[in-house]
């Protein structure tokens, strides 16, 4: 499958940061073969929400990645 890409570091997309990339371009590979591309942005971009105002940022891809891959894999597990 390929994998869109609607979530980015470009300026213009409020509440994805450059320090995300790396969660964004690594879950979008692990479920390619699994769920479309679309459900996987969805997921990243509610949780990403989330710390969007965090003052911390540091442990924010670490928290993103890890809740974003519990939910695709429980999406996948009720399938």
């Amino acid at each position: 499958m390929a994998s869109a890409r609607a979530l980015d570091a470009r300026p213009g997309n409020p509440g994805i940061n450059a320090d995300l990339q790396d969660v964004i371009d690594q879950l979008h590979r692990e479920f390619a073969d699994r769920l479309e591309p679309g459900e996987v942005e969805e997921c990243l971009k509610r949780i990403s929400g989330r710390f969007e105002d965090a003052n911390v940022r540091s442990f924010v891809p670490l928290l993103v990645a890890r809740y974003a891959r519990g939910e695709l894999q429980a999406r996948l597990a009720n399938a």
